[in-house]
C-alpha cells in the first residue's frame, strides 16, 4: 500500500514538473505572438502593463499547466 502510494505521488510529481514545463513553453509563445515589446524577456508586471488581457491568459496558463499535468500523469498511471 505504501509502495503505490509513492508510486502516485512520484506521477503526480513529475507531472506537474512537465505540465509547468509545457505550461511555460506556452506562456512564452503566447507573450511573444502577442507582440509584446521585450517578447520572450519580459516579465509578468511588464507584460501586464502593456496589455492585460495577454497577462491574464498568461497567467491562467502558467497556473494551468502544473494542474493538467498531475491530473493527465495520474489518470495514465490508472491505467
Amino acid at each position: 500500500m505504501a509502495r503505490r502510494r509513492f508510486l502516485s505521488l512520484l506521477a503526480g510529481v513529475a507531472g506537474a514538473l512537465g505540465g509547468l514545463a509545457i505550461g511555460a513553453v506556452i506562456a512564452v509563445n503566447i507573450v511573444i505572438f502577442s507582440g509584446i515589446e521585450p517578447g520572450y524577456e519580459a516579465t509578468i508586471p511588464e507584460v501586464f502593463s502593456q496589455n492585460v488581457a495577454v497577462g491574464i491568459v498568461t497567467v491562467a496558463v502558467l497556473a494551468a499547466g502544473p494542474i493538467v499535468g498531475v491530473a493527465v500523469a495520474l489518470r495514465l498511471r490508472g491505467r
